[in-house]
């Protein structure tokens, strides 16, 4: 199985802490912003979005990676959604080439650490593109590709990323779960779990049907649950995630009363160059 890392980015990420000694860019003008540090990020203001540039191994990387934020736009619907870009120039090094360099994302900052039962609706809108002009292999938690000038191969996955628990903010202990919706997956990534083989299905979410893939990631010692679709979202996806969570706790991971405590969505890079252009609106709402 191709070595996927688990996107828990904005675990034990609490932006009312003063624990994280990070660049935090918050405070500028929230203009359109390039985020290339190690550790760079943005707050943005009226919203409940965190943009962040995480390249967590950056020591094994050669060339740059920034995240873009490029603003917040209102749809036709009235929904906000944050407009956002990953741009990706990492050298392929043989002995790193199946070690992701970083994470990309766009993570949530509020309404988290609460019961799954005192969440009211979770909407999503998500579009994305992505434009390759060399290999590339990442994972956009939402998803990986790899890809050629003349042809286009992607290998990886397009996704949600959520982490429940039963305690209250715990977010890195094996008591945790994190949970994985993918959208679009093509070439090798795997989800973990695969060799296992499939865990349950589950029929008529998000107008298809999924197979849940699941098991300890060894990095973290925590259990990763991934539901892939029958019927792949090529480029767009609405829906609300709350369903995708009920879903989890009616095959018994969870109970309504777990919390929930990140929620994310991003790619993970491991090397190429590549322009990924998204649009997402998520939110808790709480009943």
């Amino acid at each position: 199985m191709v070595f996927f890392r688990r996107c828990l980015a904005l675990a034990a990420l609490s932006l009312s802490h003063a624990a994280f000694a990070l660049h935090d860019l918050s405070t500028r003008a929230q203009s359109p912003t390039n985020l290339c540090g190690d550790y760079d990020y943005m707050i943005l203001a009226n919203s409940p979005w965190i943009v962040y540039n995480m390249l967590y191994n950056a020591a094994q990387m050669v060339g740059t990676q920034c995240t873009t934020y490029e603003g917040v736009t209102t749809s036709d619907s009235g929904t906000k959604e944050v407009l956002w870009s990953s741009v990706t120039n990492i050298d392929y090094v043989e002995s790193t080439n199946n070690v992701p360099k970083g994470y990309s994302f766009v993570g949530l900052t509020q309404n988290l650490e609460t019961k799954l039962s005192a969440v009211d609706s979770i909407p999503a809108v998500y579009n994305w593109t992505r434009t390759n002009t060399t290999d590339f292999k990442g994972a956009i938690t939402h998803y990986a590709t790899e890809s050629s000038p003349m042809l286009i191969i992607q290998a990886g996955n397009i996704c949600f990323d959520f982490v429940t628990n039963d305690i209250k903010g715990d977010s890195t202990s094996s008591s945790s779960r994190e949970l994985m919706l993918w959208l679009q997956y093509e070439g090798g990534q795997l989800p973990i779990g695969w060799t296992n083989g499939p865990a349950a299905t589950i029929d008529h979410l998000f107008g298809t049907s999924w197979t849940l893939y699941e098991d300890v990631n060894t990095d973290t010692g925590i259990t990763v649950s991934t539901l892939m679709p029958t019927k792949q979202f090529e480029g767009s996806f609405s829906g609300d995630l709350k369903d995708w969570l009920l879903a989890m706790a009616d095959l018994g991971r969870f109970t309504e009363s777990t919390y929930v405590n990140v929620g994310n969505a991003g790619t993970e890079f491991f090397y190429g160059n590549a322009v990924m252009n998204a649009t997402l609106g998520l939110q808790i709402n709480l009943a």
